[in-house]
């Protein structure tokens, strides 16, 4: 069954996503449709399980209520959610810019490995797996010799996990650079040309490269671990994957360097549909050389600031690379400067048609800034010391996550006609970006208030250290941000049909 017609037989959500096939543009909207159609159903299941922690908190529910409910909400949110949205939505605008098809076997190999992967991984969570989903290898082992779980739920997740990872890593940025260098171009797909100069797409190539480079060593370890836990090879010659210091450095160069990607992503998105709304007309950034000055930044400042995920790891950091991390933390800053005034003078100069699309990009890109700050100080050494264990750091991932989320969501608002020939309502477009706008601040701020005064992160006892007030709020801004998500999801389903592909490129090109 390909994409079109599995997202057409598909209860509910297939009229909110259903594939325009008249306008001949099936092969970059297809898959696409499909993987953003998915991301939403996984974001039910984590709002909701992100709801069922402070509700747990607050009713006095078993603890594993709780512990399973983060594991789960955090593994949803992050994977089969944001990045599986920003897989589409990306894939579809690279379509769209180079003429390239965003369909075959990649695409489709790219769907399957990350959602049959989040199935398995989520079915060992029910099942009692109750992991961060930053792994911290060895404590997987940990618990199944304590008794807390068992090896082959260790086994399920892993495999699980494996899969969504082979999406990440390899797949996805191996579909886009064969889309930009390899693949022939349709000049019927085009509906708005850009060169790979063009900051717009010089983000995209970034991304892809840094998952690539900084994943892969990740894969051979946790290949090679995967191996062993299915008996094909001997454990003793996993021994050296299986070193926590081994497993964790690789995990987190690549798990930082991935949210990195994710920014760097996105910000080339807003570059490249911010000139479409201006009010002039030029369809031009305020300077395409700042802008790309901007993600080199970002790239150079964020690659190695890795190390922050260290300084209170054991074995703890030469202070020389535990400083470094410190320093290009901050320097990311710059690259944001950068992105800021980039945006800020585009609009200045030019005016801007307030669209809830754009609206959404700039709300997500303002919530970016604010969560970048608080990261920028978790990342002070000092500090660091004082916040690492708390909701701040947990804050901070939800936050940027979110964030992406809100531009990601903005960005396919914009694409949304193009691939279904309907168009949104713009009052329920703004109201969406009215209610996450507060409920994702709302939220980026408790979490930063409770973690100063000291609330753990991943604990089920909220009201043991007089922290259920932060934990009120959090469930208040929870529901702000999900009714948010409801009147998406309804505008979509509310949307009608519009004109043909002729006036349709013209009023949302890519």
């Amino acid at each position: 069954m390909n994409a079109t017609a599995i997202v057409q037989n598909t209860p509910l959500f297939g009229r909110m996503f259903n594939v325009d096939r008249s306008t001949g543009l099936e092969d970059i909207n297809a898959w696409p449709s499909l993987m953003v159609m998915t991301s939403f159903v996984w974001l039910i299941a984590a709002a909701l399980l992100g709801i069922l922690m402070p509700v747990a908190q607050l009713l006095g529910l078993n603890t594993n209520v709780f512990y399973t409910a983060i594991t789960a909400h955090g593994a949803a949110l992050a994977f089969p959610f944001t990045f599986q949205l920003m897989v589409g939505v990306s894939l579809h605008r690279a379509g769209g810019c180079l003429g390239k098809k965003a369909s075959g076997k990649l695409p489709a190999l790219i769907y399957y490995c990350m959602n049959i992967g989040g199935l398995l991984l989520t079915a060992a969570v029910f099942s009692g797996l109750k992991i961060s989903y930053a792994v911290m290898y060895p404590l997987p082992i940990v618990g199944v010799q304590t008794g807390q779980w068992s090896m082959g739920l260790v086994v399920l997740g892993f495999t699980g996990i494996a899969l969504v990872l082979t999406s990440v890593i390899f797949l996805y940025p191996l579909q886009l650079l064969r889309m930009t260098f390899f693949s022939r171009e349709h000049e019927e797909l085009v509906l708005s040309r850009r060169t790979i100069k063009d900051p717009g797409m010089v983000g995209m190539i970034m991304a892809a490269l840094v998952l690539l480079i900084t994943g892969t060593p990740l894969m051979i370890i946790a290949g090679t671990i995967l191996l062993g836990l299915y008996g094909i090879l001997p454990m003793s010659a996993i021994a050296w994957a299986a070193e926590p210091v081994v497993f964790q450095f690789a995990f987190y160069i690549f798990a930082h360097n991935l949210m990195e990607a994710m920014a760097i992503m996105v910000i080339s998105a807003v570059y490249a549909t911010l000139p479409l709304y201006l009010a002039d007309g030029t369809r031009k950034l305020y300077s395409d050389k700042l802008a790309n000055v901007a993600l080199w930044i970002l790239l150079v400042t964020s690659v190695t600031s890795f190390f922050h995920h260290f300084y209170n790891m054991f074995p703890a950091l030469p202070s020389a690379l535990a400083y470094h991390g410190n320093i290009m933390s901050w320097g990311t800053g710059i690259g944001a400067a950068f992105s800021i005034f980039t945006i800020l003078a585009t609009i200045w100069k030019h005016g801007i048609r307030a669209e809830p699309g754009l609206m959404a990009i700039l709300m997500g890109f303002v919530i970016y800034i604010f969560d970048g700050v608080t990261a920028m100080v978790i990342a002070n050494v000092a500090v660091n010391a004082q916040l690492h264990a708390t909701m701040s750091v947990s804050g901070h991932t939800m936050s940027v996550l979110t964030a992406m989320a809100l531009m990601w969501m903005g960005v396919f608002y914009h694409h949304y006609p193009v691939i279904t020939g309907r168009r949104l309502d713009r009052t329920l477009g703004n109201r969406f970006v009215a209610l996450y706008s507060i409920g994702a601040m709302g939220l980026l701020y408790t979490f930063q208030a409770g973690g100063a005064a000291g609330m753990p992160r991943r604990f089920a006892d909220w009201a043991q250290g007089g922290w259920m007030g932060y934990g009120v709020a959090i469930l208040i801004f929870g529901l702000i941000l999900s009714t948010a998500f409801v009147v998406y999801l309804v505008n979509l389903q509310r949307a009608r049909e519009i004109s043909p592909l002729g006036d349709l490129a013209a009023e949302t090109a890519t």
